[in-house]
């Protein structure tokens, strides 16, 4: 009896004589050695040992699970999106509420004096109208931000 085919792989004789005990320990080892590696033949062995056929679904699971990993993705999209622009908002507001926008603007102008004038020259048709009254851009932001937070407070109230 020849315990392995052409290709290396476990014979039926071979199979058929491993699940009927019918060899002696030498061969018994050579063949788990085999079947440590062999999935095929791991495959053969396991079908004749367990002689029972799979059970068919009634339908196909398919729809069904990639729906799952589609909404899961959207989810993970969509609440990523949320985080971010959440942590962008409360930390423009706390830039705002601190005073930071405004040293960050006072700042600006006094770099304005320490360059040297030719990096000064700039032209505006190109840069769009600069803003000449900090106040009023103070203002306008104050304006801005404060009408946010009060139409937000004004919805969740409802």
């Amino acid at each position: 009896m020849e315990l392995f085919d052409a290709k290396g792989c476990l014979s039926e004789e071979g199979l058929q004589a491993l699940v009927g005990g019918q060899l002696d320990e030498t061969q018994r080892l050579e063949a788990a050695e085999h079947l440590a590696y062999c999935d095929r033949c791991m495959d053969r062995y396991t079908a004749l040992l367990t002689d029972d056929v799979l059970e068919q679904p009634p339908r196909s699971a398919r729809g069904a699970v990639m729906g799952t990993i589609w909404i899961r993705r959207l989810m993970q999209n969509t609440w990523g999106r949320a985080a971010v622009a959440t942590v962008a908002a409360v930390l423009a507001l706390t830039l705002w509420r601190a005073g930071t926008l405004e040293q960050i603007l006072h700042t600006g102008q006094q770099l304005n004096t320490w360059l040297p004038q030719t990096t000064q020259q700039t032209e505006p048709e190109l840069l769009g109208k600069p803003i000449e009254d900090k106040k009023q851009l103070t203002e306008k932001l104050s304006d801005a931000l404060d009408a946010l937070l009060h139409h937000s407070a004004d919805t969740t109230e409802k």
